[in-house]
């Protein structure tokens, strides 16, 4: 097993160990229409997929920085699994508020993908995106 593997596992497990609940709703599967003006207006956002996230700054997350060695993660940034699949303007429904997905990182180690980084913004309406 390599080190990027190897710290994939280990990464899977402390987000499974000290992770808060969250529900992610894909943009791309949301049914939405789009004024003439350019708004996005979402009439509905399909089921969502529950998954862990680490906030920071938290005991877990400087934790995975400690043994991952992780310096590009910033202290407001959310952790999520490698496995999650999640892309920019995806709603985010987490300790009872939306946001919606401004910046997605992944970190990689030898090529493999150990951790994604999230970085949201609050939104209030999820009606209009």
């Amino acid at each position: 097993m390599g080190v990027g593997t190897a710290l994939r596992k280990a990464a899977r497990n402390l987000i499974d160990t000290f992770g808060n609940s969250a529900t992610v709703y894909v943009f791309s599967g949301a049914t939405a229409t789009t004024s003439d003006e350019g708004d996005v207006t979402v009439s509905s956002w399909g089921s969502g997929t529950a998954i862990k996230i680490v906030d920071g700054p938290t005991p877990g997350s400087d934790l995975m920085r400690t043994v991952q060695g992780i310096e590009q993660i910033g202290q407001d940034a959310k952790i999520i699994r490698d496995d999650v699949t999640i892309a920019n303007n995806d709603r985010v429904a987490y300790n009872s508020k939306n946001y919606r997905v401004t910046k997605l990182n992944k970190v990689q180690v030898e090529d493999i993908v150990v951790i994604y980084t999230l970085e949201l913004s609050e939104v209030t309406d999820t009606t209009n995106w």
